[in-house]
């Protein structure tokens, strides 16, 4: 036994009862909530489970007793509770059945060693229990935003990243060994993942919350798609031009910041010759927020229309795009070298700048040189920095559009200035 092993993990129990035991007495007090315990109770119920499993050898049922004995008084508040008013969940009870196990966890032995990560553990689930029991008002927001469509579009995406993909075999095959299943199912999840994080984001905040946050979360899940809504209400009210030039500067600079988040999962050494250019672009990107973006225009009303990245179809194509970007830059370096890695760039940066990204990144490993991989992606940047700015200038008009030059150029000097600067660096 460590010193004072006893004293700590009762200390631990009494510290997380509390904890539970003052949210449920702000619930009680506040919003009229169950009667069981509050601030008091919680703390007992800890130590009595701490106690009981400390007093197992001897009497070896006395924590089933214990936890028997907490069960009745649960159920006898619980149909009180129901008695005074019809509609009354169960969430009072199950938090104190979830104490006493936690109380009875902080003073066991052999189950969770040594006694500092069993102690972590407790104080830490103590946390995430008391998060949930005060969320209720945020949670039940965030599930009036998600809708029943986000939500089987997420759980079909979830059996393909939890159980499919570790069942992809983990070698190289098809013509030139060009393609992994599993790193191609995980650069799948990776980059879908990341346009997650900016869809639920957009979910929770709404665009409305802030035209640019709108736009930067925008531009996690597609900045095409942002470019485009942009255009699209632009060519309807020219008077946004200036609003949505913005808006487009800062979903095209977090396209940017996913490609160096892409590159330094899949390679991070890559980045040391990306950087420069890079970060040349995204320095030009803010440029041309500053240049084009005028805060007392009109600001559209509208949510950015943005499909869930996590639906089934989109990830079978996405995969799709992965394996053909994959095999075509395996096969033009194999067979033409770096201009034929250049092309498949050109060519695959007209849609898309995440396949080349990876695929690119992952050549860097072993086939191509970080220099060669450098250009590459840089090249499929700028394409598609071209592709966007044509998207602008033609569904946008031309208010938005000669903006949208200004930007587009920017990038593309700075990209080009910044490889040249690498290249004269010796960056290598």
């Amino acid at each position: 036994m460590e010193p004072y092993e006893t004293h700590i993990a009762l200390a631990t129990a009494l510290a997380v009862g509390l904890l539970v035991g003052l949210e449920r007495e702000q619930t009680k007090s506040g919003r009229g909530g169950s009667h069981f315990g509050g601030l008091r109770t919680y703390p007992i119920v800890a130590l009595i489970g701490a106690l009981a499993t400390m007093l197992e050898p001897a009497s070896m049922w006395l924590p089933l007793i214990a936890l028997l004995g907490l069960f009745a008084l649960v159920a006898i508040s619980y149909a009180a509770d129901v008695r005074r008013e019809a509609d009354h969940g169960i969430t009072t009870e199950l938090s104190a059945v979830a104490t006493y196990l936690l109380g009875a966890l902080a003073a066991s032995r052999g189950v969770v060693e040594p006694m500092a990560d069993r102690l972590v553990l407790v104080a830490g689930l103590g946390v995430a229990i008391t998060f949930l029991l005060s969320s209720k008002p945020w949670s039940h927001r965030f599930a009036e935003r998600i809708s029943r469509e986000d939500f089987y579009a997420t759980l079909k995406f979830l059996i393909v990243a939890v159980i499919v993909l570790p069942l992809l075999p983990d070698r190289a095959m098809g013509p030139l060994d060009a393609v992994n299943p599993r790193t191609l199912g995980i650069l799948v999840v990776t980059i879908s993942g990341l346009s997650f994080i900016g869809y639920v984001a957009m979910r929770l905040l709404g665009a409305r919350r802030g035209l640019l946050l709108g736009a930067a979360l925008g531009g996690l899940v597609s900045s095409t798609a942002v470019t485009l809504s942009f255009a699209t209400r632009t060519k309807q009210e020219p008077r946004l031009a200036p609003v949505a030039a913005g808006a487009i500067a800062v979903a095209w600079s977090i396209m940017l910041g996913r490609v160096a988040v892409l590159v330094g999962l899949v390679y991070p050494p890559l980045l040391r010759t990306l950087a420069v250019p890079l970060g040349a672009m995204l320095l030009a990107t803010l440029a041309g927020l500053l240049l084009t973006f005028r805060r007392d225009a009109d600001v559209p009303t509208g949510e950015l229309e943005l499909k869930n990245p996590f639906e089934l179809g989109s990830a079978v194509k996405v995969t799709l795009v992965f394996g053909v970007v994959l095999f075509a830059s395996k096969a033009a370096t194999a067979y033409l070298g770096r201009g034929g890695l250049y092309l498949t760039s050109l060519l695959a940066g007209t849609t898309d700048v995440d396949a080349v990204t990876l695929s690119t990144a992952n050549l860097a490993r072993g086939d191509i040189d970080t220099v060669t991989a450098t250009v590459a992606i840089v090249l499929a940047i700028g394409v598609n920095t071209a592709v966007k700015t044509s998207l602008a200038a033609i569904v946008g008009g031309r208010a938005l559009g000669r903006r949208a030059v200004v930007i587009g150029a920017l990038v593309l000097v700075a990209g080009a200035a910044g490889l040249a600067a690498g290249a004269a660096a010796g960056v290598s």
